[in-house]
């Protein structure tokens, strides 16, 4: 336009003018147009309400209306949001014929966490894409990916080791979920025991007997410390350890195990032995939140359990740390009847210094251990473990590159005692508070 004019001025050449005026028109025509064309659109959004597990497909539904006369050929729709790997974008055409599209757009979650959804924002200009506007719809929603759930063996049953009539389950005389016989009628049992498969085919009344389930405790640990992370990401220590933890708390709770949980990342829980629903679903949204930043360590962890764990009580823990006075304070608890079983998450690869050491340890110190690398089969590596014979122990001796001398009586004395020292004096400042 600066150039048509000083040539129209110096030179009197009309076109030059003409085309000076046919630009103002343009611009100004333009601005309008662009304008006008996003306060006339409208747009609404079909958010997922979730939760949704890591691997499955996320999708929305975007409606798209021209409230004005004006088309809109080049219509750019984006919900924003900060879901790894999943992009809400598409393109809408809004002619003078079409007052409304519909668009849907979906993606895949690879990552667990919790995640922003929105705002909408729809971006559209005037033909020349001289005035590119923008509008916003609606606000933002949260969506929570819990980590993949994978079917494992049972490999931590506290009810495994027990024995005598506690060995797995005991019998109730009140109504339960879990049915263990039949037997045959009685003078005075009510008629919503009798279970009449068996009465039809015996031609007896055949009643129900119920048991309590199994009589022990589950404590699941799932270490989340700072220095003990691997790796940022989708591959990492700490997503494959979320999905062991995930997964065996699907499994026992599944199984009517009364399962806790401990963990201390960025947001740290205490879940009590329980078998609802409720304690369930909190500990997912822990585990699906919570970043492994924590600052307390595997022995304090241990330390603040310790008064929680008893004989016939199963331990779970699920770490990627390396060597140190934790394996210890997990000896000790083996020997005072805990069943101890350690999900060992090999640092080395995942491109992190080896904790071979650690597993050595463990499996010296008489604790079941069950090693996992990266591409690993979860449910595989799961079926045998390391530490219960010396042949076990040979095979990982045999794989490591680095020989650990066995600490002595006195070192493990040593660091049982300091776990022993460090649990009471956390004892003594909860008191005190």
């Amino acid at each position: 336009m600066v150039l048509e004019f000083l040539t129209g001025m110096a030179t009197g050449f009309d076109l030059a003018v003409r085309l000076y005026y046919a630009l103002a028109i343009l611009l100004v025509a333009g601005w309008i147009w662009a304008k006008t064309s996003s306060e006339q659109m409208t747009a609404s959004v079909e958010r997922p309400k979730g939760p949704y597990t890591v691997g499955d497909s996320i999708s929305e539904v975007v409606v798209i209306r021209n409230g004005g006369r004006t088309p809109k050929a080049w219509v750019e729709v984006e919900d924003r949001t900060d879901i790894p790997g999943v992009q809400f974008k598409q393109v809408a055409s809004l002619g003078l014929m079409v007052s409304f599209n519909r668009l849907e757009m979906s993606g895949t979650v690879s990552r667990r966490g919790q995640y922003t959804v929105g705002p909408l924002v729809a971006r559209t200009a005037d033909p020349f894409s001289m005035f590119p506007q923008e509008a916003e719809f609606g606000g933002t929603d949260t969506v929570l990916v819990y980590p993949k759930i994978v079917d494992i063996p049972d490999f931590a049953s506290p009810s495994i080791h027990l024995v005598g009539d506690n060995s797995r389950r005991q019998r109730a005389r009140v109504l339960s979920t879990d049915v263990s016989s039949v037997r045959e009628y009685e003078p005075g049992d009510a008629l919503g025991r009798i279970h009449w498969l068996s009465t039809a085919r015996t031609g007896d009344l055949m009643v129900k007997q119920f048991d309590q389930g199994s009589s022990s405790d589950m404590w699941v640990l799932f270490d989340q410390h700072v220095d003990s992370a691997v790796a940022v990401g989708d591959d990492s220590t700490d997503e494959m350890g979320a999905t062991v933890a995930a997964s065996v708390i699907d499994r026992y709770n599944r199984g009517f195990l009364p399962v806790g949980y401990i963990s201390h990342g960025s947001q740290s829980l205490i879940a009590l032995p329980d078998m609802s629903t409720h304690q369930r679903e909190q500990i997912m949204r822990h585990i699906a939140a919570s970043k492994p930043v924590g600052d307390v360590t595997m022995l304090e962890t241990l330390s603040e359990l310790e008064r929680d764990l008893g004989q016939n009580t199963s331990l779970v823990v699920i770490t990627a740390a390396a060597d140190g006075p934790w394996v210890d304070a997990l000896g000790g608890l083996s020997r005072r009847g805990v069943r101890v079983s350690a999900v060992l998450i090999g640092r080395a690869s995942y491109g992190g210094k080896s904790n071979e050491d650690a597993l050595e340890h463990l499996a010296a110190a008489g604790v079941s251990t069950y090693p996992l690398n990266r591409g690993d089969s979860i449910a595989s590596a799961l079926v045998n473990s390391v530490g219960v014979d010396r042949k076990g122990l040979s095979q990982v001796a045999a794989r490591s590159q680095v020989v650990r001398e066995v600490p002595s009586t006195a070192e493990s004395s040593a660091a049982e005692s300091m776990f022993s020292r460090h649990s009471k004096s956390r004892k003594s400042k909860n008191g005190d508070q």
